[in-house]
Protein backbone atom coordinates (compact mmCIF):
# COMPACT_ATOMS: atom_id res chain seq x y z
CA UNK A 1 0.00 0.00 0.00
CA UNK A 2 1.40 3.40 -1.00
CA UNK A 3 0.53 6.34 1.23
CA UNK A 4 2.92 8.97 -0.06
CA UNK A 5 6.40 9.97 -1.15
CA UNK A 6 9.39 12.14 -0.27
CA UNK A 7 9.62 15.54 -1.93
CA UNK A 8 13.38 15.88 -1.65
CA UNK A 9 13.55 19.34 -3.24
CA UNK A 10 11.27 20.90 -0.60
CA UNK A 11 12.33 18.59 2.23
CA UNK A 12 8.74 17.42 2.73
CA UNK A 13 6.97 14.12 3.10
CA UNK A 14 3.78 14.11 1.05
CA UNK A 15 0.92 11.91 2.28
CA UNK A 16 -1.53 11.24 -0.53
CA UNK A 17 -3.94 8.97 1.37
CA UNK A 18 -5.35 10.22 4.67
CA UNK A 19 -6.41 6.77 5.93
CA UNK A 20 -2.92 5.86 7.12
CA UNK A 21 -2.54 2.85 9.45
CA UNK A 22 -1.68 5.21 12.29
CA UNK A 23 -1.31 8.95 12.79
CA UNK A 24 1.64 10.39 10.85
CA UNK A 25 3.11 13.06 13.11
CA UNK A 26 5.10 16.21 12.49
CA UNK A 27 6.80 18.52 14.98
CA UNK A 28 6.18 22.26 14.99
CA UNK A 29 7.63 24.86 17.30
CA UNK A 30 10.66 25.64 19.42
CA UNK A 31 11.97 25.03 22.96
CA UNK A 32 9.43 27.56 24.26
CA UNK A 33 6.30 26.42 22.40
CA UNK A 34 5.75 22.92 21.10
CA UNK A 35 3.09 21.50 18.82
CA UNK A 36 2.52 18.05 17.38
CA UNK A 37 0.22 17.59 14.39
CA UNK A 38 -0.84 14.53 12.44
CA UNK A 39 -1.68 14.17 8.76
CA UNK A 40 -5.34 14.61 9.80
CA UNK A 41 -4.72 17.65 12.03
CA UNK A 42 -4.87 15.66 15.28
CA UNK A 43 -2.49 16.63 18.04
CA UNK A 44 -1.76 19.00 20.89
CA UNK A 45 0.26 22.06 21.94
CA UNK A 46 2.19 23.05 25.04
CA UNK A 47 4.31 25.81 26.53
CA UNK A 48 7.78 24.53 27.52
CA UNK A 49 6.54 21.21 28.92
CA UNK A 50 4.31 18.54 27.39
CA UNK A 51 3.41 17.43 30.91
CA UNK A 52 2.96 20.74 32.72
CA UNK A 53 2.35 23.29 29.97
CA UNK A 54 -0.46 21.73 27.98
CA UNK A 55 -2.78 24.09 26.06
CA UNK A 56 -5.04 21.90 23.94
CA UNK A 57 -6.21 18.39 24.68
CA UNK A 58 -5.26 15.12 23.02
CA UNK A 59 -6.56 11.74 24.16
CA UNK A 60 -3.84 9.13 24.00
CA UNK A 61 -4.81 5.55 23.10
CA UNK A 62 -8.37 6.63 22.37
CA UNK A 63 -11.01 5.26 20.03
CA UNK A 64 -11.40 6.83 17.54
CA UNK A 65 -7.68 7.35 17.32
CA UNK A 66 -5.83 10.64 16.82
CA UNK A 67 -8.40 13.01 18.31
CA UNK A 68 -9.03 15.81 19.01
CA UNK A 69 -6.94 18.33 17.14
CA UNK A 70 -6.84 21.53 15.12
CA UNK A 71 -10.07 21.26 13.16
CA UNK A 72 -11.76 23.43 10.57
CA UNK A 73 -15.31 22.46 9.64
CA UNK A 74 -17.01 23.58 6.42
CA UNK A 75 -20.76 23.47 5.82
CA UNK A 76 -22.78 24.25 2.72
CA UNK A 77 -25.59 26.51 3.94
CA UNK A 78 -27.93 25.50 1.11
CA UNK A 79 -27.59 21.70 1.22
CA UNK A 80 -26.60 21.23 4.88
CA UNK A 81 -23.72 18.99 3.83
CA UNK A 82 -20.57 19.42 5.94
CA UNK A 83 -17.00 18.17 6.03
CA UNK A 84 -13.64 19.00 7.58
CA UNK A 85 -10.57 20.63 6.02
CA UNK A 86 -8.62 17.58 7.16
CA UNK A 87 -10.15 14.22 6.24
CA UNK A 88 -10.70 13.34 9.91
CA UNK A 89 -12.75 13.93 11.98
CA UNK A 90 -15.73 13.98 9.57
CA UNK A 91 -14.17 11.31 7.29
CA UNK A 92 -16.10 11.76 4.06
CA UNK A 93 -15.86 8.83 1.56
CA UNK A 94 -12.51 8.93 -0.20
CA UNK A 95 -14.06 8.46 -3.63
CA UNK A 96 -15.46 12.00 -3.30
CA UNK A 97 -12.99 13.58 -0.85
CA UNK A 98 -9.41 14.23 -1.97
CA UNK A 99 -6.68 14.97 0.53
CA UNK A 100 -2.96 15.70 0.58
CA UNK A 101 -0.75 16.43 3.59
CA UNK A 102 2.74 17.90 3.32
CA UNK A 103 4.82 17.55 6.45
CA UNK A 104 7.75 19.95 6.19
CA UNK A 105 10.41 21.29 8.50
CA UNK A 106 8.36 22.94 11.28
CA UNK A 107 5.20 23.35 9.19
CA UNK A 108 2.39 21.19 7.83
CA UNK A 109 0.06 21.88 4.90
CA UNK A 110 -3.20 19.94 4.53
CA UNK A 111 -5.08 20.37 1.26
CA UNK A 112 -8.54 18.96 0.62
CA UNK A 113 -11.08 19.04 -2.19
CA UNK A 114 -14.73 18.18 -1.73
CA UNK A 115 -17.95 19.30 -3.40
CA UNK A 116 -16.19 21.93 -5.55
CA UNK A 117 -14.58 23.53 -2.50
CA UNK A 118 -10.82 23.41 -2.06
CA UNK A 119 -9.11 24.23 1.23
CA UNK A 120 -5.41 24.59 1.87
CA UNK A 121 -4.51 24.89 5.55
CA UNK A 122 -1.03 25.75 6.73
CA UNK A 123 -0.05 25.09 10.35
CA UNK A 124 3.13 26.47 11.93
CA UNK A 125 4.68 28.17 14.94
CA UNK A 126 6.51 31.39 13.95
CA UNK A 127 10.22 31.38 14.72
CA UNK A 128 10.86 32.42 18.33
CA UNK A 129 7.11 32.84 18.96
CA UNK A 130 5.03 31.28 21.73
CA UNK A 131 1.81 30.79 19.79
CA UNK A 132 0.72 28.97 16.64
CA UNK A 133 -0.92 30.00 13.38
CA UNK A 134 -3.36 28.17 11.14
CA UNK A 135 -3.96 29.79 7.76
CA UNK A 136 -6.74 28.34 5.65
CA UNK A 137 -7.34 29.37 2.04
CA UNK A 138 -10.81 28.33 0.93
CA UNK A 139 -11.59 28.39 -2.79
CA UNK A 140 -14.81 27.86 -4.72
CA UNK A 141 -13.68 25.75 -7.68
CA UNK A 142 -17.20 25.39 -9.04
CA UNK A 143 -19.24 27.50 -11.45
CA UNK A 144 -21.81 28.95 -9.04
CA UNK A 145 -21.70 30.97 -5.78
CA UNK A 146 -21.48 28.99 -2.54
CA UNK A 147 -22.76 29.99 0.88
CA UNK A 148 -20.51 28.49 3.52
CA UNK A 149 -20.25 28.34 7.29
CA UNK A 150 -16.64 27.75 8.32
CA UNK A 151 -15.82 26.94 11.95
CA UNK A 152 -12.36 26.70 13.46
CA UNK A 153 -12.17 24.48 16.54
CA UNK A 154 -9.76 23.61 19.33
CA UNK A 155 -10.31 21.90 22.68
CA UNK A 156 -8.64 23.53 25.65
CA UNK A 157 -7.35 21.50 28.57
CA UNK A 158 -8.73 22.56 31.95
CA UNK A 159 -5.32 22.57 33.62
CA UNK A 160 -1.75 22.91 32.33
CA UNK A 161 -0.85 19.57 33.92
CA UNK A 162 -1.78 16.71 31.59
CA UNK A 163 -2.66 14.23 34.35
CA UNK A 164 -4.73 16.73 36.33
CA UNK A 165 -6.73 17.55 33.21
CA UNK A 166 -7.47 13.91 32.47
CA UNK A 167 -8.36 12.51 35.87
CA UNK A 168 -8.78 15.18 38.57
CA UNK A 169 -12.08 16.48 37.25
CA UNK A 170 -13.51 17.54 40.61
CA UNK A 171 -10.76 20.15 40.66
CA UNK A 172 -10.05 21.05 37.02
CA UNK A 173 -13.69 21.52 36.04
CA UNK A 174 -14.04 23.91 38.95
CA UNK A 175 -11.27 26.30 37.88
CA UNK A 176 -12.02 26.95 34.19
CA UNK A 177 -14.27 29.30 32.29
CA UNK A 178 -14.32 30.96 28.85
CA UNK A 179 -15.20 34.41 27.56
CA UNK A 180 -15.72 35.96 24.13
CA UNK A 181 -13.45 38.96 23.71
CA UNK A 182 -13.14 41.80 21.19
CA UNK A 183 -15.54 40.17 18.77
CA UNK A 184 -12.88 37.81 17.44
CA UNK A 185 -11.54 35.41 20.09
CA UNK A 186 -12.45 32.87 22.73
CA UNK A 187 -10.38 33.23 25.90
CA UNK A 188 -10.07 30.46 28.47
CA UNK A 189 -9.39 31.52 32.06
CA UNK A 190 -7.83 29.05 34.51
CA UNK A 191 -7.92 29.68 38.24
CA UNK A 192 -8.45 33.32 37.37
CA UNK A 193 -8.84 34.59 40.93
CA UNK A 194 -5.32 33.64 42.02
CA UNK A 195 -1.88 34.98 41.23
CA UNK A 196 -2.96 38.08 39.33
CA UNK A 197 -0.45 40.73 38.34
CA UNK A 198 -1.08 44.49 38.26
CA UNK A 199 -2.88 44.10 34.93
CA UNK A 200 -5.30 41.49 36.28
CA UNK A 201 -3.67 38.50 34.53
CA UNK A 202 -2.34 35.32 36.11
CA UNK A 203 -0.68 34.35 32.82
CA UNK A 204 -2.72 31.19 32.46
CA UNK A 205 -5.19 32.54 29.90
CA UNK A 206 -5.37 30.81 26.53
CA UNK A 207 -6.83 32.37 23.42
CA UNK A 208 -8.14 31.16 20.09
CA UNK A 209 -8.74 34.00 17.65
CA UNK A 210 -9.68 34.68 14.05
CA UNK A 211 -8.30 37.21 11.56
CA UNK A 212 -9.64 37.70 8.05
CA UNK A 213 -13.36 37.27 8.59
CA UNK A 214 -16.12 38.31 10.98
CA UNK A 215 -17.11 35.90 13.72
CA UNK A 216 -20.77 35.09 13.13
CA UNK A 217 -21.17 32.83 16.15
CA UNK A 218 -19.03 31.03 18.71
CA UNK A 219 -18.84 28.34 21.37
CA UNK A 220 -16.69 28.17 24.48
CA UNK A 221 -18.41 25.11 25.94
CA UNK A 222 -17.46 21.65 24.69
CA UNK A 223 -20.76 19.94 25.45
CA UNK A 224 -22.72 22.66 23.73
CA UNK A 225 -20.59 22.46 20.59
CA UNK A 226 -20.43 18.66 20.25
CA UNK A 227 -23.84 17.73 21.66
CA UNK A 228 -24.96 14.68 23.63
CA UNK A 229 -24.07 11.24 22.21
CA UNK A 230 -22.05 12.79 19.41
CA UNK A 231 -18.37 13.13 18.58
CA UNK A 232 -15.94 15.28 16.61
CA UNK A 233 -17.23 13.84 13.35
CA UNK A 234 -20.76 15.20 13.79
CA UNK A 235 -20.86 18.15 16.20
CA UNK A 236 -24.38 19.44 16.69
CA UNK A 237 -23.26 23.04 16.14
CA UNK A 238 -21.80 22.18 12.73
CA UNK A 239 -24.73 19.98 11.73
CA UNK A 240 -27.21 22.72 12.62
CA UNK A 241 -25.06 25.35 10.93
CA UNK A 242 -24.96 27.56 14.01
CA UNK A 243 -22.83 27.79 17.11
CA UNK A 244 -25.10 28.85 19.98
CA UNK A 245 -22.77 31.37 21.71
CA UNK A 246 -22.68 29.32 24.91
CA UNK A 247 -19.62 29.86 27.07
CA UNK A 248 -18.10 27.59 29.68
CA UNK A 249 -18.29 27.95 33.43
CA UNK A 250 -17.02 24.97 35.46
CA UNK A 251 -17.26 22.46 32.64
CA UNK A 252 -15.14 21.40 29.67
CA UNK A 253 -13.92 24.28 27.55
CA UNK A 254 -13.36 24.65 23.82
CA UNK A 255 -12.82 27.36 21.26
CA UNK A 256 -15.14 27.39 18.24
CA UNK A 257 -15.34 30.41 15.92
CA UNK A 258 -17.86 30.39 13.08
CA UNK A 259 -17.79 32.63 10.01
CA UNK A 260 -20.54 32.73 7.37
CA UNK A 261 -19.75 34.05 3.91
CA UNK A 262 -20.46 33.56 0.22
CA UNK A 263 -17.76 32.65 -2.29
CA UNK A 264 -18.25 33.56 -5.93
CA UNK A 265 -17.10 31.05 -8.54
CA UNK A 266 -13.31 30.99 -8.47
CA UNK A 267 -13.08 33.19 -5.37
CA UNK A 268 -10.70 32.48 -2.47
CA UNK A 269 -11.18 33.50 1.16
CA UNK A 270 -8.27 33.50 3.60
CA UNK A 271 -8.84 32.83 7.30
CA UNK A 272 -6.11 32.99 9.94
CA UNK A 273 -6.62 31.29 13.30
CA UNK A 274 -4.16 31.98 16.13
CA UNK A 275 -3.83 29.88 19.28
CA UNK A 276 -1.66 30.41 22.33
CA UNK A 277 -1.33 31.09 26.03
CA UNK A 278 -1.59 34.88 26.33
CA UNK A 279 -3.72 37.39 28.17
CA UNK A 280 -6.45 39.04 26.02
CA UNK A 281 -4.56 42.32 25.55
CA UNK A 282 -1.41 40.58 24.35
CA UNK A 283 -3.48 38.25 22.18
CA UNK A 284 -5.25 41.16 20.51
CA UNK A 285 -1.93 42.81 19.74
CA UNK A 286 -0.63 39.60 18.19
CA UNK A 287 -3.73 39.17 16.06
CA UNK A 288 -3.51 42.74 14.80
CA UNK A 289 -0.15 41.93 13.25
CA UNK A 290 -1.74 39.30 11.02
CA UNK A 291 -3.91 41.84 9.26
CA UNK A 292 -0.79 42.77 7.31
CA UNK A 293 -0.72 41.13 3.89
CA UNK A 294 2.15 38.71 3.39
CA UNK A 295 3.01 38.24 7.06
CA UNK A 296 2.27 34.50 7.08
CA UNK A 297 4.30 33.84 3.92
CA UNK A 298 7.24 35.83 5.32
CA UNK A 299 7.17 33.89 8.60
CA UNK A 300 7.07 30.53 6.85
CA UNK A 301 9.95 31.53 4.59
CA UNK A 302 11.94 32.46 7.68
CA UNK A 303 11.20 29.03 9.18
CA UNK A 304 12.17 27.19 6.01
CA UNK A 305 15.38 29.19 5.60
CA UNK A 306 16.34 28.51 9.21
CA UNK A 307 15.68 24.79 9.24
CA UNK A 308 17.05 24.10 5.78
CA UNK A 309 20.15 26.02 6.77
CA UNK A 310 20.54 23.87 9.86
CA UNK A 311 20.05 20.65 7.91
CA UNK A 312 22.40 21.65 5.11
CA UNK A 313 25.29 21.89 7.56
CA UNK A 314 25.71 18.12 7.41
CA UNK A 315 25.17 16.15 4.22
CA UNK A 316 26.11 12.56 3.40
CA UNK A 317 26.59 11.07 -0.04
CA UNK A 318 26.09 7.36 -0.53
CA UNK A 319 24.90 5.27 -3.48
CA UNK A 320 21.41 5.24 -1.90
CA UNK A 321 19.35 8.42 -2.40
CA UNK A 322 16.79 7.10 0.09
CA UNK A 323 19.49 6.68 2.74
CA UNK A 324 20.89 10.14 2.03
CA UNK A 325 17.46 11.74 2.34
CA UNK A 326 16.70 9.98 5.60
CA UNK A 327 20.02 10.90 7.22
CA UNK A 328 20.31 14.42 5.81
CA UNK A 329 16.74 15.53 6.56
CA UNK A 330 14.43 13.36 8.61
CA UNK A 331 16.76 11.72 11.09
CA UNK A 332 18.53 15.05 11.66
CA UNK A 333 15.27 16.96 12.12
CA UNK A 334 14.00 14.30 14.52
CA UNK A 335 17.20 14.60 16.55
CA UNK A 336 16.98 18.39 16.71
CA UNK A 337 13.40 18.33 18.00
CA UNK A 338 13.77 15.48 20.45
CA UNK A 339 16.84 17.21 21.86
CA UNK A 340 15.16 20.57 22.49
CA UNK A 341 12.02 18.87 23.87
CA UNK A 342 14.08 16.35 25.90
CA UNK A 343 12.22 13.52 24.13
CA UNK A 344 9.26 14.49 26.26
CA UNK A 345 6.37 14.83 23.82
CA UNK A 346 4.93 12.66 21.07
CA UNK A 347 1.78 10.68 20.26
CA UNK A 348 3.12 7.93 22.52
CA UNK A 349 4.78 9.88 25.32
CA UNK A 350 2.65 12.59 26.93
CA UNK A 351 5.54 14.28 28.70
CA UNK A 352 4.71 12.77 32.09
CA UNK A 353 6.48 9.71 33.45
CA UNK A 354 5.17 7.38 36.14
CA UNK A 355 7.15 4.19 36.56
Amino acid sequence: MNYGFFDEKNKEYVITRPDTPSAWANYLGSPEYGAIISNNAGGYSFVKSGANGRIIRYRFNSVATDQPGRYIYLRDAETGDYWSASWSPVCKPLDSYKSECRHGTAYTIITSEYSDIKSETLYYVPKDATYEVWRSKITNTGSKPRKLAVTGYCEFVNDNNYEQDQVNLQYTLFITRTSFENGNMIVQHINENSGKDENGSNHRERFFGLVGADVTAYNGNLDSFIGAYRDYGNPIAVENGKCDNVLNYNSNACGALQSDFTLAAGETKELIYILGQKDPITAENIMAEYKAEGKVDAEVKELVDYWHGQLNNFQVETPSEEFNNMVDVWNAYQCFITFIWSRAASFIYCGLRNG
